[in-house]
């Protein structure tokens, strides 16, 4: 299965940085526009970040399947695996939190499948930091010398 990198460097981590960033925010948002009078501005930037989110999510799980594919160490590859697990999960509560949007606002069931989503965002984030950090996966190099294959 092909790497993709640029100029280098591996995609997941640069495509991650667009829903880890804009997921929140959307949360964010939302909560703001529940506890504001002037709601409308601070719901329409929950709803357009979540978009924006919700389809850099999909770039971020098509690179980090082909990532996942490359790693041979079975601990490690079950690590990934939990994290893909995690991720798929977040993306469900984000996605069923847009269904719920009346006119781009978020109600109550909407913004609690934010929250959880939100909350499994940093659980996602350690389980990556345990791949990249502890493991060296798209960093170091296995025995056989084949960077980030460990």
């Amino acid at each position: 299965m092909p790497r993709l990198s640029v100029m280098g460097h591996p995609i997941h981590p640069i495509l991650q940085a667009i829903p880890a960033s804009m997921l929140p925010a959307s949360t964010t948002f939302d909560a703001l526009a529940r506890i504001s009078k002037k709601d409308d501005a601070l719901s329409a930037a929950g709803h357009y970040s979540l978009i924006f989110g919700l389809l850099g999510g999909a770039g971020a799980a098509a690179t980090g399947v082909l990532d996942y594919y490359e790693i041979e160490n079975r601990p490690v590859r079950r690590t990934a695996l939990y994290h893909g697990l995690v991720n798929v999960a977040l993306m469900a509560c984000y996605l069923a939190s847009l269904r719920l949007r009346e006119n781009g606002r978020a109600g109550g069931k909407a913004l609690l499948l934010s929250i959880l989503g939100a909350s499994l965002i940093g659980l996602s984030g350690y389980l990556g930091g345990e791949l990249v950090y502890k493991h060296g996966v798209r960093v170091g190099e296995d025995e056989d010398g084949i960077p980030g294959a460990s």
